[in-house]
């Protein structure tokens, strides 16, 4: 071979294609088709997520035809059943799941688990935070631990669903403080909505939910986040750990997709290439950043070991907090009890004031020496009277109720006990006043520190 062609070779053997396609070039579907089961109503997390992956795998060509179908239902545990009854044995079928479904199963004891269908990834996850009212008492986790510790009952945690991840938060928090985990006293709200909107309004001591669902009021200066359940902090929100602030506690709000039972380990495989692929494309990553999801990927069996781990964290908690919400909250005893013990008074008031009134029209009736002129005017001053006691009557429970929550139990049962006094003809407001104001700071504190119910506190929080 001459000498030239063997100097050639090398330079012939770099201008060979390669067998990676260039940028641009298309990709070899994974797949040819796919389903993702949503296990919830069009909208929410799960179903933000499986939508979220059919852009994705379509849009960098990793599968060719991607279709969601949306279960809904029991914390996704319908949609979990169906998808292994109706996919068993199929490599081309996805369930999107998490933190919500795995403690659904727990709280109600469903028949069926996460440990029967097979564990491919685990997604995406959202930060969980604790926030109070910015100008509520407490400025950090320390304050409202110490007053956890004081009277678990007064203090109320408000969240989404029963059972749900902020439920669990609260139960681990309160467990981690060394308090009962029963004696969790936390309120259920169906909507991110409802839930802030009861925080600022101080129906709730504090708040717990994704950051995301808070960041606006705590941008404006109406929440103040003390705390959030990561490891680390998190760069961005400028927000102390729990860690940090002496609490053994961390939780994510993990979302991850599983395959159906029964199918092989080239099946397993190639769904976890395919989410291999998944995470790191463009569309994917664009899709974190949108929508401000953290990425926790995590594959194959790593993942199924997390799942366990993560079961066997989150049961011992789940058990006591389910007992404690097969009765009545402390919160919806308040709800019921106080307007009861209001309606109780305005029958018993208005029982006595019918009992007066005729009493007083049978002595004016029976006083015989005096005449028809003098009944007369008798009845009269007796029947303006009996007007104005029915009004102070019927305005004292209405005042109550509509500054319950604004001012606290003790102004509102102050002003009740004045409505009630006034009504029955007496004028001395101040001594009125006074023995109202100590019978209320007498029954708050008997029933918040007492029975452990979650009072409006108002004005007079910090003297109780």
């Amino acid at each position: 071979m001459p000498r030239t062609l063997i100097l050639c070779v090398p330079f012939l053997i770099a201008s060979l294609p390669l067998s990676v396609p260039a940028a641009g070039a298309p990709v070899q579907p994974v797949l040819d088709r796919l389903t993702i089961i949503a296990p919830a109503a069009p909208g929410g997390g799960w179903d933000q997520t499986a939508r979220a992956m059919q852009h994705a795998l379509e849009t960098q060509g990793l599968v060719r035809i991607v279709q969601v179908e949306n279960v809904a239902g029991a914390a996704g545990t319908i949609g979990l059943s169906q998808f292994m009854t109706g996919y068993r044995g199929r490599g081309d079928a996805l369930l999107v799941t998490g933190l919500v479904m795995l403690a659904a199963i727990l709280w109600n004891e469903s028949p069926v688990s996460l440990a029967q269908v097979t564990p491919i990834a685990r997604l995406t996850g959202e930060y969980e935070v604790i926030a109070v009212p910015a100008s509520g008492p407490h400025r950090e986790m320390r304050s409202l631990v110490e007053a956890l510790r004081a009277n678990p009952r007064a203090v109320s945690w408000g969240g989404g669903s029963a059972g749900g991840t902020d439920h669990v938060l609260a139960g681990l928090i309160v467990a981690a403080a060394g308090v009962d985990a029963r004696r969790a006293n936390y309120i259920a709200f169906s909507g991110g909505g409802e839930a802030v909107a009861s925080l600022l309004g101080g129906n709730v001591t504090a708040g717990i939910s994704g950051y995301n669902e808070f960041a606006s009021q705590i941008q404006s200066g109406r929440l103040r986040a003390i705390g959030i359940a990561t490891r680390q902090r998190v760069p961005g929100i400028d927000v102390p750990t729990l860690r940090e602030q002496g609490l053994d506690v961390d939780l994510v709000n993990w979302r991850a997709v599983m395959a159906p039972p029964g199918i092989s380990a080239d099946q397993r495989r190639a769904l976890v290439e395919l989410m291999t692929q998944l995470v790191p494309s463009s569309s994917w990553q664009k899709t974190l950043a949108d929508l401000k999801w953290t990425d926790i990927f995590l594959a194959g069996e790593p993942f199924a070991a997390f799942l366990e781990t993560e079961r066997i964290r989150v049961a011992p908690i789940i058990g006591p907090l389910r007992r404690v919400s097969a009765g009545p909250s402390a919160q919806n005893v308040g709800e019921w009890v106080f307007p009861s013990l209001v309606g109780f008074a305005g029958v018993v008031v208005a029982w006595l004031f019918v009992y007066e009134t005729r009493r007083r029209s049978a002595h004016a009736q029976g006083q015989g020496s005096w005449g028809v002129q003098e009944r007369s005017l008798a009845r009269g001053r007796a029947l303006g009277a009996n007007r104005r006691a029915l009004l102070w009557t019927a305005g004292g429970p209405l005042l109550f109720l509509a500054t319950l929550n604004l001012a606290g139990f003790i102004i509102a049962s102050t002003l009740l006990f004045i409505c009630v006094a006034t009504a029955f003809g007496s004028r001395r407001l101040l001594r009125n006043a006074a023995v109202a104001v100590v019978l209320s700071a007498v029954l708050y504190v008997a029933f918040t520190r007492g029975l452990g119910l979650a009072l409006p506190a108002g004005a007079l929080h910090s003297g109780f």
